[in-house]
């Protein structure tokens, strides 16, 4: 029999769990809810789709001021498709005294982008049985002091565990270029202390030494170094041609992007980054993100359910709720997870003194993005906005455009005129109460709505409805045209 949905309304949908709901009534409205994101992102994918200006986007990633053939470092940009590369943009060297442009293969120094794969190799190990996320980690590492909570492999995944971060403890005890600090140097500057910086589980708090400690977990239950583990049971596995975990060596020289920052007007080469991994030190191509993108879409020996799973579990702290991270989303296993405008996020940056990367990927699309660079002066969230602007791709949370024409509110007896004004809205707003039509100027936010001041106007399913809200006034509905006479 076929199955009546109420209406549905795009802006309101938010993360449901359908069968924790009791009444088959509250089911029903999850569903409907459910039901309006689904279509709500088939939408977006189709405007996805569309075929973005290769040139655009390499002027995103040049110097506004870069003369023809003046010689700059750059990024590489990718866009994937369910697991499939449909557009790669290289722009700029990896090597300016050698005149090496930056390509496909060019290895980068991922900083933390690593974490994400030194999460991976914690799960793989607890799938396999021989780690349990609740371990103590003392229990692997019997150097570090006894605390006032026990610290668990799961505190460390998730930041909570108030371990110090190395990189702060190193220029504090007095290391200007991190770069020169050994494995050994850092992991004894974290055993030394003799307290957290909170209590284990109680806060969230993005830390380096506990991902370094993650990789000395992997090494010491897996009997090999950290980095042979990860090429052994990830990257071979994954057929990422070209990545590896650095291990207390320089990258081969010749074979990777060199960092950059300006000075004056020229570039100087600043390769500042520790040598060692767990928190960073992941060497990484975008040939090896398409390689991984495609792992993650059709799944493999690797991304397992299991180990997808871990990595995308929120964390929580002590007392059961899930942590945020300030930044509107929650933290998994070296990811940031969550939704912006109802659609799921999953995202990481990666930041050296001179490289600056972000991935990001939209699994309700099926799509993924990458930005790898090798030039600290630029912020990669940034110039990924840009690109994928150029690129003719919605941003996640970013409202869909509504039909241009009049909308009309029998609550407020009113008429709402919408034109398109760039990627905003010009709304003339004509009522009884007033002479004089009002112009309003509405702009996109990633709460997937259009605001102006407290205003704020959201698609919704029916392209021939709208709602309007300011403040506690609740949803208004704008019906177009002679809609509202059919209703």
């Amino acid at each position: 029999m076929a199955l009546l949905l109420p209406r549905c309304f795009c802006a309101s949908v938010k993360a449901i769990d359908v069968t924790a709901l009791r009444s088959p009534r509250s089911r029903l409205r999850a569903l409907a809810h459910v039901t309006c994101a689904a279509l709500a992102l088939l939408g977006a994918g189709r405007s996805a789709a569309a075929p973005g200006d290769e040139a655009a986007i390499r002027a995103v990633l040049s110097s506004a001021s870069g003369a023809p053939g003046h010689a700059e470092p750059g990024c590489v940009f990718a866009q994937f498709e369910k697991g499939r590369t449909v557009r790669l943009v290289a722009q700029g060297q990896a090597d300016l005294s050698a005149h090496r442009a930056l390509d496909a293969q060019t290895l980068f120094y991922g900083a933390s982008l690593s974490k994400q794969f030194t999460a991976l190799a914690t799960a793989k190990l607890v799938a396999e049985g021989k780690l349990a996320l609740e371990d103590d980690v003392r229990r692997y590492l019997p150097e570090l002091p006894v605390y006032e909570r026990p610290v668990t492999v799961e505190m460390l995944m998730h930041h909570t565990s108030g371990i110090r971060d190395f990189l702060s403890l190193l220029r504090l005890a007095g290391m200007e270029d991190v770069g020169e600090a050994s494995r050994a140097q850092a992991l004894d500057l974290l055993f030394r202390q003799q307290g957290t910086a909170f209590t284990p589980g109680s806060a969230y708090s993005y830390s380096n030494g506990g991902y370094l400690l993650l990789a000395e977990i992997v090494a010491r239950v897996s009997g090999q170094s950290f980095a042979a583990y990860a090429r052994e049971a990830i990257f071979r596995p994954a057929g990422m041609p070209n990545a590896y975990f650095l291990d207390n060596a320089n990258p081969a020289a010749g074979t990777f992007a060199h960092g950059y920052l300006p000075k004056g007007d020229h570039f100087v080469e600043r390769d500042t980054f520790p040598r060692f991994s767990g928190s960073g030190g992941l060497m990484l191509s975008m040939a090896d993100l398409a390689a991984w993108e495609r792992e993650v879409a059709q799944g493999g020996s690797v991304w397992t359910p299991e180990v997808a799973d871990i990595l995308l579990t929120p964390g929580r702290l002590a007392d059961g709720s899930v942590l945020d991270d300030g930044k509107g989303l929650t933290y998994g296993g070296g990811l940031h997870i969550g939704r912006r405008g109802g659609e799921r996020i999953v995202t990481h940056g990666g930041s050296a003194q001179a490289f600056k990367h972000v991935y990001l990927r939209l699994p309700d699309r099926g799509q993924s993005f990458a930005l790898l660079c090798n030039r600290g002066d630029w912020k990669a969230s940034a110039t990924l906005e840009k690109a994928l602007d150029a690129a003719g791709v919605r941003r996640p949370g970013m409202p869909q455009m509504p039909a241009a024409g009049t909308y009309h509110s029998e609550e407020l007896n009113a008429d709402y005129t919408l034109a398109r004004e760039g990627k905003g809205l010009a709304v003339t707003i004509a009522t009884p109460l007033v002479e004089s039509p009002r112009v309003l100027h509405f702009a996109p936010e990633d709460d997937g709505a259009f605001h102006a001041g407290p205003m704020r106007l959201a698609v919704t399913c029916d392209p021939a409805r709208l709602t309007l809200s300011r403040g506690r006034s609740g949803e208004l509905v704008l019906l177009r045209g002679d809609e509202r006479k059919t209703r």
